[in-house]
């Protein structure tokens, strides 16, 4: 619905005076508050005296003595866009309403002027005016909201956990990804962390209301179940009215320090990542499918599991999402977003959605362990698809290790392929059931990089020093792989029948 004429301001330029009067008679008979201006720099002049947001719309004709309409036009759009601008010609110049499109004019009026089409056209290009004020604005308060989430969101973490790491970045102004910690007891902690089904200010709201709520349910008492079926029932009867729109990933974690447990629940929300103090990582718990709240009734339970003496990770699907686009493992992407002595504007530049990622440490404090790059579970009947494993193990180790040497990492790489494939045939027998899980960390220092390659298979005996001694005699291929594998890193080993196989590289390139 359009604002009243009496709520619209009209500025009126053309050097025809008669034509300016005749005009501005007929806007005003209408109700609208017109002003007038016989020249490019007399409109500018009453533009920037009174300010340019005091009008709703420019009307101005195309040829003037001095700089033409077209240049004016140019001068409202440098200064506001949100300015709509028509402009009156006699002639039909197909350039001149190009050059108008181009230049940020939103319509064009021929001459001698049709009465009747001409208030329409007015109501149609200052309600223009409005919506795209309206919007600037919306925009400017979504990016103050934004910019208070990300400060409150760093001050906040490190408050209520000060060595806990975590990278925040967002795709619009503001994010309904988002991320709380707070204590319940002197040896307990909630980490808290969810992510809107949109990117926009709805959606932000709604995922800064469910922290509000959580650190209010939790502080009298409410359990992390009590909190999510109560904000799942809220977005089903208040948000959605029981049709599937709005919805929230959420996952909540309650850290028991003195028993050295996790209990957590899952709404929807990537599985958090958990790495022993070697640096393997494997999903927190047991993989549950579970749907966003907002979705269906439900109930929530919590799983419980013993905490890792290593890291445990959670990031939001964004950081997934950007991390198959660029075919690598998330751990490897993690791990590199969270490494604050470099920048990394030129890979989250190439994220669709927000991305949001915590690691904390929960290790012993005497010995730090190994950090998590690699977790990949491989099909078994994917030999053929060995050199695109290979491109994952690559890109992985390049985004964490910039500083590794070509012919260090074309070692690494070899030896990580022949023991995939090795697993692969041999382990796995080809069997798509069959699965190989292939595990890299690397040490604290960053000097050495571990590796572990298990197949899912039995496992067979044979004796590994005569394989080296054929191999050495033999210039076979069947031999080579695990030649290769036992002279190439510092240390390896093949255990459990054959099923697995570890792996030490020294990164450090004095000792090698």
């Amino acid at each position: 619905m359009f604002p009243p004429a009496d709520e619209i301001s009209l500025l009126l330029v053309d050097d025809d005076i008669a034509t300016l009067d005749l005009l501005s008679a007929a806007l005003s008979k209408e109700g609208y508050v017109v002003s007038q201006a016989d020249s490019f720099e007399v409109a500018f002049e009453i533009l920037r005296d009174q300010g340019f947001e005091s009008f709703d719309l420019v009307i101005s004709d195309y040829w003037m003595p001095g700089k033409n309409g077209l240049e004016l036009v140019k001068r409202i759009a440098a200064e506001d866009p949100t300015l709509s601008v028509i402009l009156m010609t006699a002639d039909e110049e197909r350039a001149i309403v190009e050059g108008l499109l181009r230049s940020g004019g939103c319509d064009f009026l021929r001459k001698p002027i049709d009465m009747k089409a001409f208030g329409p056209r007015v109501r149609v290009a200052a309600d223009r005016t409005h919506r795209l004020r309206a919007l600037q604005t919306t925009a400017s308060e979504a990016s103050a909201l934004g910019e208070s989430q990300r400060l409150f969101l760093e001050r906040h973490l490190r408050r209520a956990w000060p060595d806990i790491e975590f990278f925040y970045s967002s795709k619009s102004q503001a994010s309904g990804d988002f991320l709380s910690a707070f204590k319940i007891e002197e040896n307990s902690r909630v980490l808290l962390a969810s992510d809107g089904s949109g990117h926009d200010l709805s959606s932000a709201f709604q995922s800064n209301y469910f922290h509000g709520l959580a650190r209010g349910m939790i502080r009298k008492g409410g359990s992390l179940e009590e909190l999510l079926e109560y904000f799942n029932e809220l977005m089903l009867h208040n948000w959605n009215d029981d049709d599937i729109g709005s919805s929230l990933a959420a996952c909540a974690l309650n850290f028991d320090f003195e028993n050295r447990t996790i209990s957590y629940l899952n709404a929807g929300f990537p599985q958090p990542m958990a790495a022993g103090i070697n640096g393997f990582a494997d999903i927190l718990g047991s993989p549950l499918a579970t749907f966003p709240l907002g979705w269906f009734a439900d109930s929530y339970d919590a799983e419980s599991c013993s905490m890792p003496d290593g890291y445990l990770y959670l990031w939001t699907d964004g950081l997934g999402h950007l991390a198959q686009s660029l075919n690598l493992d998330p751990l490897a992407l993690a791990c590199r977003l969270l490494d604050k002595d470099r920048s990394s504007d030129f890979i989250i530049v190439r994220a669709t959605d927000d991305v949001a990622v915590v690691r904390l440490c929960l290790a012993n404090e005497k010995e730090k362990p190994r950090v998590p790059i690699v977790s990949l579970e491989i099909p078994g009947d994917t030999v053929s698809e060995i050199d695109q494993w290979q491109e994952y193990f690559e890109n992985s180790l390049r985004i964490v290790l910039e500083e590794i040497g070509i012919e260090t990492l074309s070692e690494i790489l070899l030896c990580l392929r022949e023991g995939v494939i090795n697993a692969l045939k041999h382990g796995c027998q080809g069997l798509s059931e069959e699965k190989v899980l292939v595990q890299i960390s690397l040490s604290p220092d960053r000097r050495e990089l571990h590796a572990t390659i298990k197949d899912s298979g039995e496992g067979h005996s044979f004796n590994p020093s005569s394989y080296n001694e054929k191999a050495s005699q033999q210039l076979s291929p069947h031999y080579g792989g695990l030649f290769m594998i036992d002279t190439i890193p510092q240390v390896s080993e093949v255990v459990e029948r054959g099923s697995r196989v570890n792996m030490q590289f020294c990164l450090d390139p004095a000792q090698n």
